[in-house]
């Protein structure tokens, strides 16, 4: 079951993760790959498998700082980036979730799938992984 802490709002959350379904055999991602799968320059696991990609919405606070903090860009980059790719042809926008409860529910239910939550938030071992980054 998921719970958030009470008391801290997704604005106030001090860290977040990068979760995957449990299909995923990567147990870490280096930093290149991780911005290369937000971006949506890559779309396969290094075992060859699709990556579906899950993200909130730009606005949304721990999206804001996720993609500065993790991705290390700004995310008005990361908006143009899938609009040149979009507009171009060359790829597609990840799927937009509406809240953390939602990522949650998505990246646990969807094989190949990579999202990020707030560390307040409980995870179940059964249904997400989250991954180290290096």
């Amino acid at each position: 079951m998921l719970y958030i802490v009470l008391g801290l709002s997704a604005g106030q959350a001090l860290a977040d993760s990068v979760i995957v379904s449990l299909d995923v055999k990567a147990q870490a991602i280096n930093k290149n790959f991780l911005l290369a799968a937000f971006a949506m320059r890559i779309t396969r696991w290094p075992d060859g498998r699709p990556i579906r990609v899950f993200v909130l919405p730009d606005r949304h606070p721990l999206h804001q700082r996720f993609v500065k903090q993790r991705l290390q860009v700004f995310p008005y980059q990361l908006r143009n980036n899938w609009d040149r790719q979009v507009f171009t042809g060359t790829g597609a926008f990840p799927v937009t979730v509406d809240n953390m409860e939602e990522m949650y529910r998505m990246v646990s239910q969807t094989e190949g799938s990579i999202g990020y939550i707030a560390d307040s938030v409980k995870l179940s071992p059964e249904k997400v992984r989250v991954v180290d980054e290096f």
